[in-house]
Order: C-alpha cells, then structure tokens, then sequence
C-alpha cells in the first residue's frame, strides 16, 4: 500500500512538474523574443540616424571642398552668390559662410535663415584641415557645423539644418518609449531626444550604440524594455492557455506511464534501456538531376509487439525528461551498424541526424559524435547535424562553440524549421549554420499562397547571399517542385519522391539508384528507381503521392 501511494504521488510530482513546464517556456519565449526584436529595432534605429547624420556632414563637406576648389573663397558677391546657391539647392545645409581665425563669421548665404550672427571656435595651429563641432549657447540649442581650412586667415563653414535629424524611425510601440542621442567624439551633444520616458526611470531599458567608421560620430538608442513586452501582452493569455492545455497533455501521458511502470521505471524509460527506438530514412534528392543525395534520419518507437508509435506521441515527453539524448545516441549507433557499407562505398552520400535543444547544454555531443563515427564507415563529411527553430536554445554562445567543434571535425550543420520558430534571422546570425532547410509548412502553399511564396524566395536569397545550402521539406506535388526549380532550389524531401524507409528498404533504393549491382539492386531495382522520378517530369501527374 505504502509503495503505491508512494508511486502515484510520484506521477503527481512529476505530472505536475511536466505540466507546469509549457507555461515557463511559454513565457520565456515570449518576453524573450518580445526583448530580441525590440533589440533588433532598436539596432536599425542607431543605423538610421546614424546614416542620416553621415548624410548631413558627407553633403557639407562635399559643398565646401567644391567652393573651395572654385576658389569661392571671399566675401565678394559672387561668391556670397555662389555660398546662398549652394545652400539653397543643398539637402541638410542651412548656411555657408567664411570665418575669420578668432571664430566670427565674415559673411554668409543666406542671412536670413539665421536669427543671429555665430562664432565659431578660434583657430589654432595644428588645426586639421576638417573639423566637425557643435555650437551651443548652454542650453539646449545645439548646431553642428562643418569647417574647410582656406589658409591661415580663413575658413569655410557649413551650418547643418537643426531639423536634419528631426525624424522618428522604428516601430510605433517604441515611438513614445525611447531616447536618441547623437554625439561627436570630443563628447559633444548634436541632438538628444526623448519624450516623456526616461531610460533611468527603467534599469533594465535596451540600448544600442552605432558608430560611424567615416567621420567622428556615435550614435546611442534606448527603448523601454516595458514597452517591447507590451508588444506581446495579447498573446501571452491566448499562448498561456495553449500551453496550459498541452500541459494536461503532457501531464495523462505522463501519469499513463508512470502508473503503469513497475521496479522502479516507467515504460519509456524501459523503452529506451531496450533500445526500442529505430532510425527510419528519408531519402533527400537533387530535384535537376534525379541523383539521390542521401537521407534525413527520424526516429521510430517500435514496439516489441511490432506495433509502432508515432513521434507525436513520445518526442514531447523525451524532451522533457532528457531521454532524448539517449535515443539520439542509440540512433547515431544505428546508422553506423545500417549504412557504413553503403556510405563507404559513395562518399558523396549524406547522412542528417536531428539534434534538439537538449544536445547544446553542453559539449558532450561533440565526443559522442567522435566516438560512434570516428572508426566507422560513414565519414565526418558525410554528416549533417539538425537543430532546429522550434524549441528556443538557452545558450547561443554555448550553442555556437558546439555548433563550431562540429563543423571542425568536418562535419555540416543544418537548421531545420527555418522560419516558424523562436530564433529567426538572429540564428542564421550567430550560429554559423551550412544549410537552411525550408519548411514544410511555407512548401505546401508556394503555388498558391502569395506570402508563402514570398518567404520561400526570400530565404532562398539570404540563403544564396550567405553561401548556404538549401533543403525544401515536404514536398508533396509536381508543381511543388517546378516552383522551387523555377527559384533555383536543386534539393529537397518528401513524399513525393519517398517516405521515411526502414534501413533496409532505403539501403535498396540506394543501391538501385546508385548502380550498385552488386550490393542488392538489378534490373528491377533501376527500374524503380528510374519510375521514382518519373512523375515529377510528367505533366499530367494526377497523384503525386503514388509515385512515392
């Protein structure tokens, strides 16, 4: 009786634990992506008054070199004339003049855009022959203007508009929640704007610094990291409730197999110590040529009755308890036992192998790696490690160095799911990825659904700008495949060309298509190989799926 109740309040614990888990990740996904775009804006916000400021020096000095090259270098009226034209037909320049050495202005064009004559900073020796300043009368009326050495008597100067960075940039929901400054090197302030927020009334604001490689420039943004959270406040109860319901999900299941465990363990868990857990193959082909490319690898629970359970069914409570690493582990050892002949034998096969957030905690995945592959038939190069969008990763410094120490074994890595998860562009930024695999979910509509097929080419630009490799998922149908031709995407999966196979249904397929005659395929076997593909070249194709 006591081992019983000792059991179930066990389930209870570990249900409750389960269930409450969604909800934390939930709401750490969301306050952290909320902060990771605000921060991203924030960075485009720098860059934009940044470039704005460039702008305004790069005219001024640009207008000054030209009258000077002239030799409009006087107070005469044609040159005066010259100084009010150049002004006038100038973007960001509200004056040009002539300064003597002491800093007072001699002339400028035109006069009556100002209210009330400057003076500018005396001239020194060993003055540079540039100079970029502010004037401002202590309070808050600043100028910033630009300065061209004539000779030892005489200097251009160029006064730049007040209103050249008088603009507002970025989303609306950081508008009323930020603060712009923009300051020269020698820390003078050329324009600080805020309205009623204060980043001191928040310690924990986002701010972004952006400086200038070409003239003495620093540009500084701070948004309220408040109003960034905000941005996601209508979510979070529609997401919390969603978790909360997969949370009773994870949490039946869980009791399921823990009331139903015996000495001590569950049924998963017995599951895993009898390595029930089969790798299937999905073949991966190159679309142009029909060549098979090699394979994704996905797991299977297969029972000892026969019966199999689908992935939907037990992925989600191996990521939560960490049983993942174990069945990755067992699949890995696997594929070597399946496909070192066959990949021995054709060393520009693939083999792509998932990895979940739970592998990047911590560099052991690298030394598993090494030690399952290192002696076995299937080469560093031939493997392609997975991670995918869908589940956040904790560390991304953490995640890069491993991502790197696979790669340096020589090794690729992918990243699956690309756009429907948590990372977006900002893993393609920091991870240092080889292959962007495009998801099923963007393919099953690009003939269709116009901002389907807008974000498929858009990744498939950034992905031929970065000099990555591109994977298609999912490919269901022929005109599937003539869009993602028609873009210049050469590889992809799915069911189309072949479902996941167990090892010895796509070692044939392998063999068959790759001619080896004498590993298993023959004449029937090319045969199929060959009507794989016919269905993606005929016009009148009427279901796809057959001929997969």
């Amino acid at each position: 009786m006591a081992s019983s109740v000792l059991r179930w309040v066990r389930v209870v614990v570990a249900s409750l634990f389960v269930a409450g888990a969604p909800i934390a990740v939930a709401e750490y996904v969301l306050g952290h992506h909320a902060l990771a775009e605000a921060r991203v804006e924030t960075r485009a916000m720098a860059e934009r008054y940044l470039e704005r400021a460039e702008a305004a020096i790069g005219e001024g000095l640009t207008l000054l070199r030209d009258l000077k090259n002239a030799n409009s270098v006087t107070c005469t009226m044609v040159d005066r004339q010259a100084f009010g034209s150049s002004a006038f037909q100038s973007t960001y320049i509200q004056q040009i003049g002539l300064a003597d050495p002491k800093g007072t202005l001699l002339c400028g064009e035109p006069m009556g855009s100002l209210e009330q004559p400057i003076r500018l900073p005396a001239a020194e020796r060993g003055d540079p022959s540039v100079m970029v300043g502010v004037l401002s009368d202590g309070r808050d009326d600043r100028q910033t203007f630009v300065l061209v050495r004539v000779d030892e008597a005489r200097r251009l100067v160029a006064r730049i508009n007040r209103s050249a960075l008088e603009f507002v940039t970025g989303p609306d929901y950081l508008s009323a929640a930020q603060q712009v400054a923009v300051y020269l090197d020698d820390g003078s302030t050329w324009m600080r704007r805020s309205g009623t927020w204060k980043p001191e009334q928040e310690p924990d604001s986002i701010e972004e610094t952006a400086i200038s490689t070409r003239y003495p420039l620093r540009v500084s943004v701070t948004v309220s990291a408040l109003a960034a959270r905000q941005t996601v406040a209508p979510l979070r109860s529609i997401i919390l409730i969603g978790s909360a319901f997969l949370g009773l999900m994870v949490f039946g299941w869980g009791a399921v197999l823990v009331a139903r465990g015996a000495n001590g363990g569950d049924v998963f868990t017995r599951a895993v110590a009898n390595q029930e857990f089969v790798p299937f193959y999905q073949p991966v082909f190159d679309m142009f040529t029909g060549e098979i490319k090699g394979c994704e690898v996905l797991v299977r629970w297969q029972r000892p009755d026969g019966s199999m359970v689908p992935p939907g069914q037990f992925l989600p409570y191996a990521e939560a308890t960490g049983l993942i690493r174990d069945i990755t582990t067992q699949l890995m050892h696997q594929t070597v036992e399946d496909c070192s002949a066959l990949y021995s034998r054709h060393r520009g096969l693939k083999l792509s192998i998932n990895l979940t957030a739970m592998h990047f905690v911590d560099l052991r995945i690298v030394d598993e790696i090494r030690e399952i592959y290192e002696t076995s038939g299937i080469g560093y190069e031939q493997l392609c490690f997975e991670v995918t969008e869908q589940h956040p990763l904790k560390d991304l410094t953490l995640s890069r160095t491993i991502i790197q120490r696979i790669q340096a074994l020589g090794a690729q890595v992918a990243l699956d799911d690309v756009g429907t998860g948590h990372g977006g562009l900002a893993y393609l930024q920091k991870l240092g990825v080889d292959i962007i695999k495009i998801d099923k979910m963007f393919i099953d509509n690009i003939s269709t659904d116009h901002s389907s097929q807008s974000i498929v080419e858009t990744l498939v630009e950034l992905g031929n700008q970065l000099g990555l490799g591109i994977i298609a998922e999912g490919v269901e149908r022929v005109d599937q495949v003539e869009h993602l031709k028609g873009i210049g995407v050469s590889t992809a999966q799915g069911y189309l060309f072949a479902k996941p196979l167990p090892a010895a249904a796509y070692l044939e397929l392998a063999h068959a298509m790759l001619g080896d005659g004498d590993a298993g395929g023959g004449a029937d076997d090319e045969a199929i190989a060959d009507d794989l593909f016919a269905a993606v070249d005929a016009p009148d194709q009427t279901d796809p799926k057959a001929a997969a």
